[in-house]
Parts: C-alpha cells; sequence; structure tokens
C-alpha cells in the first residue's frame, strides 16, 4: 500500500474539491479513506490497452441487417 495521506492533506483535497465539511465529517472522510485505498491497491495496473473492452467494441455489429 502506497503512504496515506494525513488527515490535514485529505482535509485539504476535500476543499479543493468544493467540499466544505464540518469536522465530523472531515473524521468520517479520512476513516473511510483507508478503507478506498485498500481498494484502490488491489485494481490491477500494467495491463495492455487492448484488454479495456471499450476499445474491442464494434457497434456496427449491432446495426439491423442491410444498413
Amino acid at each position: 500500500m502506497t503512504a496515506s495521506p494525513t488527515p490535514e492533506e485529505i482535509a485539504l483535497l476535500a476543499r479543493q474539491a468544493g467540499l466544505d465539511l464540518p469536522p465530523a465529517y472531515l473524521k468520517e472522510l479520512t476513516e473511510a479513506y483507508g478503507n478506498v485505498r485498500q481498494m484502490i491497491d488491489r485494481i490491477p495496473t500494467g495491463r495492455p490497452r487492448g484488454d479495456e473492452p471499450a476499445h474491442v467494441f464494434v457497434p456496427t455489429k449491432f446495426l439491423p441487417a442491410g444498413e
């Protein structure tokens, strides 16, 4: 897992996102970030771009016959 941001850094990011949260919500956001970070760390990286389904979708396959 990468280094977690400090509560102050999370508060700064929230303010930059336009969130004006009371202290109780900032505490909740900070606690939740640890869980989100764990989920992010589980996402595989370094895969080829062709593995993404959007790059292999051919919309013309769904046209009615004769078009």
